[in-house]
């Protein structure tokens, strides 16, 4: 009886779960229709349709939660996060970005030597090329300053309100947080589509996760989320706008040394993340010897 009801408990915070990333996938599906039915392609203005979605996206789980809150079955963590909480998020996103790029090295070496190992790197890069299928010429300079905006900041913030705060909040309500984070982080690894951002983007899930469940608090996994976006994407491609007029060469060696440093806090991240660990169970441990002294 025991196992049964498990399993239940199971199949129904998974279906909720899955059940946010359909609302998620059908409000983007939505707004994608809007644009298209008013004549603007997504692709030339994907900086306003990226922005647009990921505000849509943020007020609906932002009701959500409140709802949620007001039924006293609360799922998102807000609590308050000490400064050095925050330096160590930072500290990790840096570890984790380091991640990905020798990740990255390591799999167009594979690529070398594995025809569709290297289709498949490709279509990755295709897939986060800001000008795939669009000339750079028609792309309005304010809407390549807005996806960069929408990249850095707001889709961070969505991304983690919906993976972290729902998806997380509602596994672990009935599932131990290791198997809720590694639930959560498959899901969040499958929603990039493309198999080699899935690889990686798995892996990155599982840290977000375990940073916000340790912090208890939304804003340092977005923090970690925006500083990996800005210095993987962002600033790369902010420096690639041809109205600021970078030589490529001096491009390259900016993005050369961040991922240097990055690679270089692979292991200052590792520790990070193992200190933030010990400090939070200490922390809840004193707190539940507390309670229990006054009961």
């Amino acid at each position: 009886m025991k196992f049964i009801e498990k399993a239940s408990g199971w199949l129904i915070v998974t279906g909720l779960a899955i059940a946010v990333l359909l609302a998620f996938n059908y409000l983007d599906v939505f707004i994608m229709f809007g644009f298209r039915s008013a004549g603007l392609s997504t692709k030339i203005y994907r900086g306003a349709y990226s922005i647009t979605a990921a505000l849509a996206n943020t007020v609906l789980f932002g009701l959500v939660f409140i709802i949620c809150k007001k039924i006293k079955r609360p799922v998102l963590d807000v609590k308050k996060t000490g400064v050095s909480d925050l330096a160590l998020s930072a500290l990790i996103a840096l570890g984790m970005l380091g991640f990905v790029m020798t990740f990255m090295y390591a799999a167009d070496w594979i690529g070398e030597y594995i025809k569709s190992f290297s289709q498949q790197m490709t279509e990755y890069r295709e897939s986060v090329n800001r000008y795939a299928g669009v000339e750079e010429e028609v792309v309005p300079f304010w809407d390549s300053c807005v996806y960069l905006f929408s990249l850095c900041f707001v889709v961070p913030f969505e991304e983690e309100l919906i993976f972290r705060g729902a998806v997380f909040g509602i596994l672990k309500q009935r599932m131990k947080p290791v198997a809720a984070a590694v639930l959560s982080a498959v899901i969040f690894g499958i929603m990039h589509a493309v198999s080699i951002h899935t690889a990686y983007a798995l892996i990155c899930g599982l840290i977000l996760c375990g940073v916000y469940y340790y912090t208890e608090n939304i804003f340092a996994s977005t923090l970690m989320h925006s500083l990996f976006n800005l210095l993987g994407s962002g600033l790369p491609d902010l420096l690639k706008l041809k109205e600021f007029g970078i030589p490529t060469e001096v491009r390259a060696e900016i993005v050369s040394w961040i991922n240097v440093i990055c690679i270089m806090l692979m292991l200052p991240a590792g520790l990070a993340f193992l200190y933030l660990r010990h400090k939070t169970i200490k922390r809840r441990k004193l707190k539940a010897e507390s309670v229990a002294s006054v009961e």
